[in-house]
C-alpha cells in the first residue's frame, strides 16, 4: 500500500510548520511601527527604512513577506501601502494588536514555546529552564516588555469590558475590587455603566505605577481607588463585589486555590465573585485547546472546563450561581462567598 500522503496535504501541513515564520514578520512590523508610518499613504522601504533604523534592503524583505502576510500590498517599485488588517497593528487605533503582536513574539513568551518538547514530557512549564525565572519575575526585570504585556491585555479587554458591564448588574455593590486588574480598563467600563459604584484597582506595584496616567485618563479619578500588592498575599481590600478576569488561567489549581482563598478571606459576608476566563468546551477540541496549550506553556496555567472551575470555587468557599457567555467568546463565572 502507498504512504506517500497526497502533494496538498503535505503542502497543508507545510504551511502550518513553517507559520512561525508568519509571526514574526508580524511582531517586528509592530515593533518597527511601520503600520503608524504608513497610516497616512504609500511610502517605499528605502525612505522607511532610517525612520525605524532598518538596513533598506533587510526592509524590503521583511515589508514582501508581509504582503503575503496580508499586512501590506505593494505598488512597484518597493513601495507598500497598509491594508486593513496591517491597520490592526497601529499603535492608538481602539483594539489595537501592535502590542499583543510585540509581547507574543517576545522572549517571555517566545523562548519557551520553543521547548514545548520540555513541557510535554515532565508536565511542567520550561518557563523557567529558558528564561532563568517565571515570567512574572521575567517581566519586572524587562520593563519595557512588560509594558507591551500590560497594555496587551488592556487592549484584549477593551473587547470585553463592555460585554461584562452589560451582561452582569453591578449597581447593588458600594465597592467592586478588580484583583489583577492591569490598566483598569474592565473596571473604568463597570463604573461608567453604573454610577452608583465605586472601584478598587489592584495589582502589582508597578502595573499601579503604569495605571495612574490611565485612570486619571478615564476621568475617574474620584471613583478607582489604587491599591498595589499581590493577590498571594493577604492584602487584598474588602469589597461587596471582585472581577477577576484572565487572571486563574495563568496559574496552576494550587495557584488559583490560593488566590481564590485569598479573596474569600477579604470579601464581605455573600459578596459577588466575577471570574471573566474562557470555558473549555467538553466534548470536540475548539481554538480553546491552542489557548490552553499556550497557559500551560508559559506559565503552568491552564483553561478549565465548567465542571473544573466549579470544584476550584467550592473547594475555596464559593457556590457557583451561574455561567455567562459573551460573543467575545470570554464567559462570566459568577460565584457567592459561603
Amino acid at each position: 500500500m502507498d504512504q506517500t500522503p497526497p502533494p496538498n496535504l503535505s503542502q497543508q501541513l507545510l504551511e502550518h510548520i513553517s507559520s512561525y515564520w508568519i509571526s514574526q514578520v508580524i511582531g517586528v512590523v509592530a515593533r518597527l511601527r511601520l503600520a503608524d508610518l504608513l497610516a497616512s499613504g504609500p511610502l517605499s522601504s528605502e525612505a522607511l527604512a532610517p525612520q525605524v533604523g532598518a538596513h533598506p534592503d533587510g526592509l524590503y524583505r521583511l515589508m514582501r513577506a508581509g504582503v503575503v502576510a496580508g499586512l501590506f500590498t505593494q505598488v512597484p517599485p518597493r513601495t507598500f501601502t497598509l491594508t486593513p488588517l496591517g491597520a490592526c497593528l497601529r499603535s492608538e487605533v481602539p483594539g489595537s494588536m501592535r502590542d499583543m503582536a510585540i509581547m507574543q513574539t517576545a522572549p517571555g513568551h517566545w523562548l519557551p514555546w520553543g521547548d514545548l518538547v520540555t513541557a510535554v514530557q515532565t508536565g511542567r512549564s520550561p518557563v523557567r529552564k529558558v528564561l532563568g525565572t517565571d515570567l512574572w519575575e521575567h517581566y519586572q526585570k524587562n520593563p519595557e516588555e512588560a509594558a507591551h504585556f500590560d497594555r496587551a491585555m488592556g487592549s484584549f479587554s477593551s473587547f470585553v469590558a463592555a460585554e461584562v458591564a452589560r451582561l452582569h448588574n453591578f449597581s447593588p455593590y458600594a465597592r467592586v475590587a478588580d484583583v489583577g486588574g492591569s490598566q483598569g480598563v474592565l473596571l473604568a467600563a463597570v463604573l461608567r455603566a453604573h454610577p452608583s459604584c465605586r472601584g478598587i484597582l489592584f495589582d502589582l506595584p508597578h502595573v499601579i505605577d503604569g495605571a495612574r496616567a490611565h485612570v486619571e485618563a478615564e476621568g475617574l479619578g474620584q471613583r478607582m481607588e489604587l491599591v498595589a500588592g499581590s493577590f498571594f498575599e493577604p492584602v487584598i481590600p474588602t469589597a461587596e463585589a471582585y472581577l477577576l478576569k484572565h487572571i486563574l488561567h495563568d496559574w496552576d489549581d494550587a495557584s488559583s486555590t490560593s488566590i481564590l482563598r485569598q479573596i474569600h478571606r477579604a470579601a464581605l459576608p455573600g459578596a459577588r465573585l466575577i471570574v471573566v476566563e474562557m470555558v473549555m468546551p467538553d466534548g470536540e477540541p475548539s481554538r480553546t485547546a491552542l489557548i490552553d496549550l499556550n497557559m500551560f506553556v508559559v506559565s503552568d496555567g491552564r483553561e478549565r472546563t465548567a465542571r473544573e472551575y466549579e470544584a476550584l470555587l467550592a473547594s475555596t468557599g464559593w457556590a457557583l450561581e451561574r455561567i455567562t457567555p459573551s460573543p467575545s467568546g470570554v464567559s462570566l463565572i459568577e460565584a457567592r462567598k459561603r
